[in-house]
């Protein structure tokens, strides 16, 4: 898609970003449970092997269980949160990174961004 600046009724907006500030603490004290429509429960399980690491009926339940995982030393790229359906499917919440910072936000822990990597 071409785009031109030629456009006479297209107005540019301009922010003042010196006036914004970068929140201090978690967006979310008390933490929060993220729920997948007619999910019935939710396992994390460990990657390649796909081993489950634990069952749980809530999202809420699962976080103190990845932080622990992690904390154990396992990395967080090797953690995948699958919601399980009546009908016997499962599909992918989160995992990796992604889900390491969901989880500490989902208790209410101030998430610390990692560096950029660069790519390889």
């Amino acid at each position: 898609m071409l785009t031109h600046d030629d456009d006479s009724d297209m107005k540019r907006v301009e922010f003042d970003f010196s006036r914004a500030t970068r929140a201090k603490g978690p967006r979310f004290p008390e933490g929060f449970e993220i729920r997948i429509d007619d999910a019935t429960g939710y396992s994390l399980r460990l990657i390649p092997s796909n081993k489950v690491l634990g069952r749980f009926t809530s999202t809420r339940d699962t976080w103190p269980a990845v932080i622990a995982e992690i904390e154990r030393g396992i990395p967080a790229r090797c953690l995948v949160l699958d919601a399980h359906f009546a009908d016997g499917d499962r599909e992918r919440i989160g995992s990796g990174r992604i889900l390491e910072a969901t989880a500490r936000a989902g208790i209410g822990q101030a998430v610390t961004r990692l560096p950029a990597r660069a790519a390889s």
